[in-house]
């Protein structure tokens, strides 16, 4: 059995992202489903506070951001690099502007009225109520996931039509092999897709439709559900493996040990605290106590999140 935990939940479209990488790889791990919505103990208890969905755990190590999960994936799993090293700083940044602002137009498609009227969880006014409150303050203090639909449909619909006609001559978006641009593409037009009502959307782009099953076909690799429970076990019973990176500390002003806040800087801006292990140009990572764990070392990636001496 592989030492790979993902938290994760169904609808999560960044979860779905880390699932078909996994069955890219056609790797194994376990899955804790966790609450789409506050409170979420046991998945606190790991990260001291992030919010975002998924979450990776190897034993006591926890990886926040599906960005650096992706990497960590590949490098656990080199076969069939999904970064190829000729298109590094391309792919870099194109998966960074898919997961940031075409996210942001898919959120306004998912949510629009039309989109909403058939979903489930919006016919039961409790629940739609509570899922609106959460967000809320998921959100808080934030405006980076909000579009709106007159805005976000064209620009969505522009870019489906720019993917069209770039996967008329190849099967993947850099080429012959999918790399992180697929994985980051394909979550955003699966989170529209996914839903019957509006998955109209994307009839008039069969390319895209074609790409989407290709990518689909790779499957989610093979999945052991376990429970909060076990997740927190392994995590209190394993060592953190991470050593410190301290020789690129200087352009934060930092020295491992200090006792910093990492935090988001788009959404979901809840600070983790520990103490400095890690920060590199790539990379920040924390070492926490937790009453219940013991030490654990919960990181992130340095694009999309700060670090503030405490």
């Amino acid at each position: 059995m592989s030492d790979l935990i993902l938290h994760h939940y169904p609808e999560s479209p960044f979860s779905e992202k880390i699932r078909l990488l996994l069955g890219y790889k056609q790797a194994s791990y376990q899955a804790v489903a966790i609450p789409v919505i506050q409170p979420k103990p046991d998945l606190m208890a790991l990260t001291g506070g992030y919010r975002k969905t998924p979450v990776l755990q190897i034993g006591a190590d926890i990886y926040c951001d599906s960005a650096l999960m992706a990497r960590v994936i590949d490098r656990l799993y080199p076969d069939k690099t999904v970064f190829p090293a000729a298109y590094e700083a391309v792919a870099g940044g194109l998966a960074h502007w898919t997961d940031t602002l075409l996210f942001k137009c898919a959120v306004a498609m998912a949510f629009q009225p039309r989109a909403l009227a058939s979903h489930a969880l919006f016919s039961d006014p409790d629940a739609a109520a509570a899922f609106m409150a959460d967000r809320a303050e998921f959100t808080r203090g934030s405006t980076e996931l909000s579009m709106d639909f007159s805005i976000a449909q064209p620009y969505f619909l522009m870019h489906l039509k720019r993917l069209d006609l770039q996967l008329a001559s190849q099967p993947f978006l850099l080429g012959e092999a999918p790399s992180i641009v697929d994985f980051s593409t394909y979550h955003c037009c699966w989170f529209v897709h996914n839903n019957e009502a509006i998955r109209d959307t994307f009839a008039p782009f069969p390319e895209v439709l074609a790409w989407m099953g290709r990518m689909r076909a790779f499957g989610q690799g093979e999945l052991t559900p376990i429970s909060g429970a076990a997740a927190l076990a392994v995590a209190a019973a394993a060592t953190p493996a991470t050593e410190p990176v301290v020789k690129a500390m200087q352009v934060d002003g930092l020295v491992a040990g200090d006792k910093v806040n990492i935090t988001p800087i788009d959404y979901g801006l809840f600070p983790v605290e520990g103490r400095l292990l890690v920060a590199s140009l790539e990379e920040l990572a924390v070492v926490r106590d937790d009453p219940q764990l013991g030490q654990v070392v919960v990181h992130f990636p340095r694009l999309g999140f700060k670090v503030e001496k405490v």
